[in-house]
């Protein structure tokens, strides 16, 4: 028995967009841009919806932030989450 083996391009198999957002993740997003834009705190327990699944999507990242004397971490809403809102014709106001 003879035996071929195929290749295949890097990436061949690989999902090439993000599926789309949920209506919970758009207000989820949504409640976020609100409360970086004032300025204020937010976390998973902070806001309802599907805040899990846009961090683990890359959305809403955690970024480090150097004080005088110590680091605090924020979550913060990313470019391209706001892209994809503005792309379904939504202003988020980060």
């Amino acid at each position: 028995m003879i035996t071929n083996i195929i290749s295949f391009p890097d990436g061949h198999f690989q999902r090439k967009k993000q599926r789309p957002l949920t209506s919970r993740m758009i207000s989820a997003l949504l409640a976020a841009c609100e409360k970086q834009r004032k300025g204020i705190a937010f976390g998973p327990a902070d806001i309802k919806g599907s805040l899990i699944s846009l961090i683990a999507r890359g959305l809403i990242i955690k970024k480090q932030v150097a004080l005088p004397g110590h680091t605090k971490s924020s979550w913060q809403v990313t470019p391209e989450a706001i892209a994809m809102l503005n792309l379904r014709g939504i202003k988020p106001t980060c």
